[in-house]
């Protein structure tokens, strides 16, 4: 009897012990559909911090934009002389945006863009309003050409008007129509006779438009090569945010699954692999 009735305790007991540590088990990774891993939108987390919060960010603009005065200062007098500007992190911090997919954790996508740019909340990027209007001081023809969709005009001329731009109108802002290659745009500034002495942006495209098809090694040795026209004839706004660079990782880039654009980006970077440290 006694020998049956521990049995049967010892029976219970591990039943009730087992339920009891099953709960402190930690659960297995849950099934997670697509739409809710977002490695791309956290991977702009600290690229919006830092353009949003640091000094180093204003300085590098600064820095940029100071460039651009002393390169321009440099130049002999002539007619007809124009500057090219960029538009998005070059004249026009598109930071909030970056953030609204950071915190909702929405892709970039065309209507939300066109929603951002038609809500006209950019702030004006450090620098680039007194650079815009000592450029103009010296008689100098600020033309805008960005690649945002040519419905956002009347927006993005508002927002750069707002925000004091020179000459921001439609006869100087031109936006993509047709292509996102610049150079018949540019083409067309020169048809109207006009000299382009300098042109500003925050990708490489910005200043040559076949850079946007390169690997990012092509792209690293146009920069080398044309190494004495940085800080002069071009000048280069920093962006941390996002860049066609990132289209270069890999091959069809952007026909990768979020899982296997976060796998191709770790496996472009170099990491150190010490031999000496304990594990």
């Amino acid at each position: 009897m006694y020998t049956r009735t521990l049995k049967r305790s010892w029976i219970w007991g591990s039943l009730v012990m087992a339920v009891i540590f099953s709960g402190c088990v930690s659960p297995g990774p849950e099934v997670q559909h697509e739409k809710d891993v977002l490695p791309y939108n956290h991977d702009l987390l600290m690229g919006i911090l830092w353009q949003q919060n640091s000094g180093e960010y204003s300085a590098l603009c600064y820095q940029a934009f100071n460039a651009g005065k002393a390169y321009m200062a440099s130049l002999p007098s002539g007619e007809k002389r124009a500057v090219v500007l960029d538009i998005d992190e070059t004249l026009l911090d598109n930071s909030k945006y970056a953030a609204w997919m950071v915190t909702t954790g929405n892709p970039w996508g065309s209507d939300t863009w066109e929603a951002w740019c038609n809500a006209r909340e950019a702030d004006a990027i450090p620098g680039s309003l007194d650079f815009a209007r000592s450029l103009r001081e010296q008689g100098i023809e600020l033309f805008y050409v960005s690649n945002r969709p040519g419905s956002t005009a009347e927006s993005t001329i508002e927002n750069l008007q707002h925000l004091g731009f020179p000459l921001a109108d439609p006869d100087h802002v031109f936006l993509q129509e047709h292509t996102s290659d610049k150079n018949p745009r540019l083409e067309r500034i020169r048809s109207l006779g006009y000299d382009i002495v300098l042109l500003a942006g925050d990708s490489l495209e910005d200043f040559d438009s076949t850079t946007r098809k390169w690997t990012n090694q092509e792209r690293r040795e146009w920069a080398g090569a044309g190494r004495e026209s940085l800080g002069a004839y071009r000048i280069v706004l920093p962006n941390a945010v996002y860049g066609t660079f990132e289209s270069a990782i890999v091959p069809n880039y952007y026909g990768l699954s979020l899982q296997e654009k976060a796998q191709a980006r770790l496996e472009k970077i170099k990491a150190w692999k010490p031999s000496q440290l304990n594990p």
